[in-house]
């Protein structure tokens, strides 16, 4: 049976395939629940001299059905996205003095559906054959601030490419009790020197860092908690 997810899955893989995206760029954001557009973009960016590392935390699978459509979900909307990778807010229509909105005596609705956005884990830039880390995180911990220069500039030049914008820093960075560390079964996608590359669980990218020369990943192999 052909479900409306899967139909607008096939929406995005021939929207993809009309703006001449490589099909292995559309298999990597099915895979990610990315828009195939973004993976190509962040592909790209990674390229450019001297060259970057940026690793994501993906949305689920089925996002890839709804981004580029649907608004991503932003910070302020604590509703986690289900299966579905769509999020349902609803609010109470108020008239303008701040008095609920009735028809028929029932209260009036309004819904608003987001899409999962992506997390930004750490962000590398080449240096002399290595790869030195950008860090990206407001100071002291706290989940909002300003981030350094260079980070935010980093961070604007990456959003102008990019249809569903990163929102914050990064999750490596933001050493605070309230980072919720990584889940076995998460999803990641490294992006370095122009390639992309989807790492299937937490075990997946820990290997992407130590193999890659990314340095220490953050959180405990059983546990998943963050570690600084």
């Amino acid at each position: 049976m052909i479900t409306l997810g899967d139909f607008m899955a096939h929406a995005r893989d021939m929207e993809a395939t009309r703006a001449g995206i490589a099909p292995a760029d559309i298999e990597t954001a099915r895979k990610a629940g990315m828009l195939p557009a973004d993976v190509a973009a962040l592909r790209a960016f990674t390229a450019v001299d001297p060259g970057w590392c940026v690793v994501v935390r993906c949305p689920k699978p089925a996002s890839y059905a709804w981004q580029g459509l649907l608004p991503a979900k932003i910070g302020a909307i604590g509703k986690k996205t289900g299966d579905s990778g769509v999020v349902s807010i609803e609010k109470l229509q108020r008239h303008p003095g701040g008095v609920p909105m009735f028809r028929d005596g029932e209260p009036v609705i309004d819904a608003a559906l987001y899409v999962s956005d992506y997390d930004l884990m750490g962000v590398w830039h080449a240096v002399q054959g290595g790869w030195q880390r950008l860090r990206i995180a407001a100071a002291g911990g706290a989940k909002r601030g300003p981030y350094g220069t260079e980070a935010a500039e980093m961070l604007r030049k990456l959003n102008r490419t990019l249809t569903t914008r990163i929102q914050h820093g990064c999750q490596d960075d933001w050493t605070s009790p309230e980072n919720r560390g990584v889940k076995a079964d998460d999803g990641f996608c490294g992006f370095r020197l122009g390639e992309a590359l989807f790492l299937d669980g937490a075990a997946a990218c820990r290997a992407y860092y130590l193999q890659g020369g990314l340095g220490n990943f953050p959180y405990d192999p059983i546990t998943g908690a963050f570690q600084g």
